[in-house]
């Protein structure tokens, strides 16, 4: 039997390489174009304003122009979970921390555990893309990702789904974020996970748990009317023994009503009036409340697994002593941690301001300080959420403000107009006015990981720079260049349209670094050492390893 299984496990992950070697390969890090021609990629449209000019469902499986990359995308997901559920069979066999890994990886790959089964986590969030959006069009254009929801009477320029008004962050890494907590020293707040930290992990000791509960009930996500529909789905599952095995028996001990399937066949949000529409008694919503809890847990350890969370970048590598940079990625290092002062907030790990600014105090840099930044970024008016200022056919209205809406990140978060409430409203809710406008910020291992040269990732919380050579020049001119409208013909290198809010804007760290372009390119060629996956050989293990720091006991 195990050798059935196994054979099968090796098919199904045979099936996985096949269909990924249709879009990508990957030799030494590098990213290498293995499509067979330009034409089978789908056109990426001029900028609309709310994408209007993209036929979102027309691009999404069924439809009439399918997006090769979605079509890749859904059959990685399916093969990846059928192979999942083959090595879940076996799962009595394996460690505690294995167990759980490969719970919280079946969990994440799920599409039944949506309302529609046409989308799960790992939909917005491919690995080989750096755990994020599968499909170039999609970054390029509508830049937050359409959800499992399909609006049917819409009018262009209305998305035919729903969208949010953020694009996905990349959950590798996340689990590193502590919980978020203000420090008055340094008036700045740190950790928590999603660009509006919300995720704090006060009630759970876990900010990326916490986080793997908002998109299964937010309704332009995943959208279950109600978490205990996501417990239910489990319960039906061929993971739910593994749950039980790990969690204890108590885990799906719970009544359900006779018409859950039918409630939890509907998109959320749930009516004002009944906000738990899977009706269960005081002790069966807390047994599910907790097994909701422990499955964003094990979703939480893959996340922080090597799977995930590998540390195998070129630049791991060379802290290592088993590979070079190259001048340019060299020039671009110290330009990082100096003239362009990224490692202000990305921190690399080096000791600045020390004799030795290369000396490794860390080797295994996060890339990012947690806390929370007001770049200047302009809104971005090809997001589809600006229009969704209408009921779809349920009633619901993603966006009441239309184009009035400001992307408070932090602040609203803190002020409680938010995606979640604010659980310190005591010394946190008066400090929202100097944190609105403020959004995490992100890591930036793996941001250039994409599965050909040509495929377009979106950056920042909303999507609106398109390429690293964007990001670094934004950074360094964005308060230098004049102003313009988007659409403008220079727009994005000989003028930016005004920041979305600009009264916390950061004007010291940024927007005015004197960077030449030469420089712009070389810092962007040492983002490109931040790709997990880097094979070493023995031709590069001809330097002495960066011996690190004192470590804090």
């Amino acid at each position: 039997m195990i050798q059935t299984r196994l054979l099968a496990l090796a098919a199904g992950c045979a099936t996985i390489a096949a269909v990924m070697s249709l879009s990508l390969r990957v030799v030494h890090g590098q990213n290498e174009d293995v499509r067979e021609s330009p034409a089978t990629a789908t056109a990426i449209p001029k900028f609309a304003v709310c994408s209007g000019n993209v036929n979102v469902a027309s691009l999404l499986p069924g439809g009439a122009h399918e997006d090769p990359d979605v079509v890749t995308g859904v059959a990685f997901i399916t093969l990846t979970e059928q192979s999942l559920l083959q090595q879940v069979a076996d799962a009595s066999s394996l460690d505690q921390y294995h167990q759980i890994t490969l719970l919280g990886k079946t969990e994440i790959y799920d599409t039944n555990l949506s309302p529609f089964k046409n989308i799960a986590c790992a939909t917005c969030h491919v690995p080989y893309t750096g755990f994020r959006g599968q499909s170039s069009v999609f970054n390029a254009t509508t830049a937050s990702q359409p959800g499992g929801v399909a609006v049917t009477n819409s009018t262009p320029p209305a998305p035919n789904y729903r969208f949010s008004a953020r694009n996905p962050q990349s959950y590798a890494y996340a689990p590193f974020s502590p919980i978020l907590h203000y420090n008055a020293t340094q008036n700045s707040f740190y950790g928590g996970n999603f660009w509006d930290m919300r995720a704090t992990g006060i009630r759970l000791d876990n900010p990326a748990a916490e986080q793997a509960q908002g998109p299964p009930v937010n309704p332009v996500e995943m959208g279950n009317i109600d978490s205990a529909c996501f417990v239910w789905k489990a319960s039906q599952s061929e993971y739910a023994p593994l749950i039980k095995l790990i969690w204890g028996a108590q885990s799906f001990a719970i009544h359900w009503p006779g018409n859950v399937a039918t409630i939890c066949a509907m998109p959320g949000p749930p009516p004002a009036n009944d906000l738990l529409p899977v009706h269960l008694s005081a002790v069966d919503r807390g047994i599910s409340n907790s097994t909701f809890d422990h499955m964003t847990m094990a979703m939480a350890s893959y996340e922080a697994s090597p799977d995930v969370s590998a540390f195998s970048s070129k630049f791991d590598a060379y802290l290592a002593g088993n590979a070079q940079l190259s001048p340019e990625e060299q020039e671009g290092y110290e330009l990082f941690n100096g003239k362009a002062r990224c490692n202000q907030c990305h921190l690399s790990g080096t000791a600045v301001g020390t004799q030795n600014s290369q000396a490794a105090a860390d080797v295994a840099p996060l890339f990012t300080d947690f806390t929370a930044n007001n770049i200047g970024l302009p809104k971005n008016l090809a997001l589809p959420y600006y229009c969704e200022s209408k009921p779809d056919q349920y009633g619901y209205t993603a966006n009441p403000m239309g184009f009035a809406f400001v992307d408070l990140g932090l602040g609203g978060f803190l002020n409680g107009t938010g995606a979640a409430p604010n659980p310190n409203t005591l010394q946190w809710k008066q400090l929202a006015p100097q944190f609105n406008g403020t959004f995490q910020t992100a890591t930036l291992r793996n941001v250039d990981k994409r599965p050909r040269p040509d495929f377009v990732k979106e950056y920042m919380h909303n999507g609106y720079l398109k390429s690293l050579k964007e990001v670094v020049h934004f950074y360094n001119t964005s308060q230098a260049l004049p102003r313009c409208t988007q659409g403008s013909k220079g727009e994005k290198v000989t003028c930016w349209p005004p920041p979305e809010y600009p009264a916390t804007l950061n004007t010291t760290q940024l927007g005015n670094l004197g960077l030449t372009s030469d420089e712009e390119d070389d810092i962007v060629a040492f983002l490109k050492t931040l790709t997990d996956g880097f094979v070493t050989s023995p031709s590069t293990f001809d330097r002495t390893p960066i011996q690190p720091g004192p470590r804090k006991q």
